[in-house]
């Protein structure tokens, strides 16, 4: 089974000559006025055989950015790949494992393709503990999440000097509570808004059983990119990391509502994400990108 961080290590392989689905309308806005984008991570089976064959599928069905999850090939060579696919690269993954000895190398890629945001995707240790398989975070302490705090800010100070955003990517784990205090509110605390950005998933944030329009309204100046990533509608709210996710518009989230909320100043990209399947990914990315087009259609 292919894990994000099995991914990031093995994301310099060759990527699947696949069959492009027809698209049935040339690429278009979705909400917010904003291009439809596409984490990667959805379909890094595809990607980890043939990068070009998926690449050249995804923008056949009409997304028009894709978002890296780490660096993928040679700078020459993506560039290459974004001439002959049309698609953008506004955005790149690293976790925090790698941006804590690796973070100028990562900004330097970044900045050499052209890529706007870095962001962190998942957070560490403070002492290089190992996190146990299946727990991945559980055993977080505050003091944990208050040392990615200063890793973040330490990050996105070199990345402000190479004229790259730096963000911050959540999962559902930020939201454990330790005596009365969110890890996710205590990192936003300790982080400085002008360094450190926030790429909001919203699926997580609802896994986690909290209201993502909050925290939109609430956190609306730091927000600059989203997951749109929909959840199953027999959803179990948990903190564990368990992925529970589905097509953009056939779960159970109110999208027209949530888009509403967002702000349309501040939010710059976003990017249909999904973990679960119950078909291949490249037929559940048309059914989400569609959607989106449709709610932007619609607005």
């Amino acid at each position: 089974m292919w894990t994000r961080r099995r991914f990031l290590q093995n994301s310099s392989l060759a990527v699947a000559a696949m069959t492009c689905l027809p698209a049935d309308a040339s690429p278009a806005r979705g909400p917010l006025g904003r291009p439809i984008g596409l984490q990667i991570y959805t379909v890094r089976e595809a990607a980890a055989k043939d990068l070009p064959g998926t690449l050249r599928a995804i923008a056949d069905i009409g997304y028009t950015g894709v978002e890296l999850a780490g660096p993928v090939r040679p700078v020459a060579e993506m560039q290459a790949l974004r001439a002959d696919t049309g698609l953008s690269f506004p955005s790149m993954h690293s976790n925090m494992v790698d941006l804590k000895t690796k973070a100028q190398e990562r900004i330097d890629y970044a900045k050499a393709l052209g890529v706007q945001y870095l962001v962190c995707s998942f957070p560490a240790t403070a002492d290089g503990r190992s996190l146990p398989s299946g727990s991945q975070g559980a055993e977080m302490t505050l003091d944990d999440w208050k040392w990615n705090a200063e890793q973040l800010n330490r990050v996105g100070e070199l990345a402000r000097k190479s004229g790259v955003h730096f963000g911050y990517h959540n999962h559902n784990i930020e939201f454990r509570s330790f005596d009365g205090v969110i890890a996710f509110d205590e990192l936003l605390r300790l982080t400085d808004p002008a360094l450190v950005s926030l790429e909001l998933d919203i699926a997580w944030v609802v896994t986690a059983g909290q209201d993502p329009v909050a925290y939109l309204k609430k956190y609306a100046s730091r927000i600059t990119q989203l997951h749109v990533k929909d959840v199953r509608k027999d959803l179990k709210v948990t903190t564990e990391l368990q992925a529970q996710t589905t097509e953009v518009g056939s779960g159970a989230i109110d999208w027209q509502a949530l888009f509403a909320a967002a702000d349309p100043v501040h939010i710059q990209h976003y990017y249909v994400e999904q973990e679960n399947f119950d078909r291949s990914p490249l037929e559940s990315i048309k059914i989400s990108y569609d959607y989106l087009r449709k709610l932007g259609a619609n607005a």
